[in-house]
């Protein structure tokens, strides 16, 4: 009979086998929970070494940190402040679309706005596509005397973005000023529909559209509204001074246009609607001052000067009025302003007989605004008396 070698079956625990099952497990105990939820790194200087400290974010670029601060500018209503630093980042980065609107957007509402249509056009030209800069391309053209082309420029904004509501808006600025009032009425509707119900530039063309209705109370509560929205702006009280003045609620308007003033202390235009205050309440001296600070603050500033001569105008004092006229015409672009000018150093003229530039203005006012009466009958009145000419 053969022989079966069996080993022996040792009694006792298998120690070996033990300790390696101990340690597997131990082992995952420790790298799974790792896994599933990794601990953060600690900074650098903590308590990881260096090798795996967390890498630093990257830092803002100078010309960015530039356009921040240039934004809290414009934010705190600085418009000066707010162009010299998009200015600025322009010249150093001539690329950068947003620097340029950024400046055509703050002398817009600085009152320079024949400036600004330079830089929104480089804005557009270097992005194209920006509906944003279409519609900011078109409240330039408009509030520099050009609201053909802002037509233009708002439609193109519109059509790249109908939910835009500055688009609509300054297309209805534009046709108001246009007189085309019911065009004006159909884009505010849109701009309304667009999402701009509350939107502070909506509100103001609002206003400006009831204004050039003549309805001066409802312009004067949508005004309030925009200003409500946007208070650091300081055109929007120069807009509310005006229709106030309008309603000959003169303290208010005086209130109101001092308000714009602490705002933009750079923007004649504030002053100037103090001293137009003050004239139609006869105040002249206070309405002098004003219209002279008006002048030192912008000496091109065309209003200044015709009021000045309306003020030595009506209190007869007609040769220190015929500087300030002949002065405003050369700068006023605006006909009916300029007819009434006119039609004032017609009169003048006619005083010191000066019969051949009295019938010369007389003739331009009524060019310029054919239903202006006094011109008319400043020339039936040479006719009359047959003046020499000299």
């Amino acid at each position: 009979m053969g022989y079966t070698y069996r080993r022996r079956r040792r009694s006792g625990p298998n120690w070996g086998l033990i300790l390696s099952l101990v340690l597997v497990v131990g082992a995952a105990a420790y790298f799974v929970p790792q896994y599933l939820n990794p601990r953060p790194v600690p900074p650098l200087g903590g308590d990881a070494s260096p090798a795996v400290a967390a890498a630093p974010s990257p830092m803002p670029t100078p010309a960015a940190n530039r356009l921040i601060e240039a934004g809290d500018q414009m934010a705190g209503g600085h418009w000066g402040a707010a162009a010299d630093i998009y200015g600025d980042v322009a010249r150093s980065n001539p690329s950068m679309a947003a620097a340029h609107a950024g400046w055509a957007r703050a002398l817009v509402y600085a009152n320079k706005a024949s400036e600004a249509v330079s830089h929104a056009q480089r804005a557009v030209e270097l992005e194209p596509r920006s509906a944003e800069y279409q519609a900011l391309l078109a409240l330039a053209f408009d509030w520099s005397g050009n609201p053909d082309r802002a037509i233009t420029s708002a439609r193109r904004s519109a059509e790249l973005d109908g939910k835009l509501p500055e688009a609509y808006a300054y297309l209805a600025e534009a046709f108001t000023d246009k007189f085309r009032m019911k065009d004006a009425s159909d884009a505010l509707d849109k701009a309304i529909a667009a999402g701009g119900r509350d939107n502070a530039e909506v509100l103001r063309v609002q206003a400006y559209y009831l204004e050039s209705n003549a309805d001066y109370a409802g312009a004067v509560e949508m005004y309030r509204k925009a200003i409500e929205k946007a208070p650091e702006r300081s055109y929007l009280y120069l807009s509310l001074g005006h229709a106030l003045r309008a309603v000959k609620r003169y303290d208010e308007a005086i209130q109101s246009y001092q308000r714009a003033s602490d705002l933009y202390p750079q923007d004649a235009r504030a002053e100037g609607g103090m001293g137009q205050a003050y004239y139609a309440m006869e105040e002249y001296a206070s309405a002098r001052s004003h219209l002279e600070r008006s002048l030192e603050i912008d000496p091109n500033y065309p209003t200044g000067w015709g009021q000045l001569g309306w003020v030595f105008y009506v209190q007869k004092e007609y040769d220190k009025a015929q500087p300030y006229f002949e002065h405003a015409v050369e700068l006023e672009k605006d006909p009916a302003k300029n007819a009434a000018y006119r039609h004032a150093l017609g009169w003048i003229y006619m005083n010191i007989k000066q019969y051949d530039k009295a019938k010369t203005e007389f003739t331009k006012a009524l060019q310029e605004n054919p239903e202006l009466d006094g011109a008319r009958q400043g020339l039936q009145v040479l006719e009359s008396e047959q003046a020499p000419s000299r």
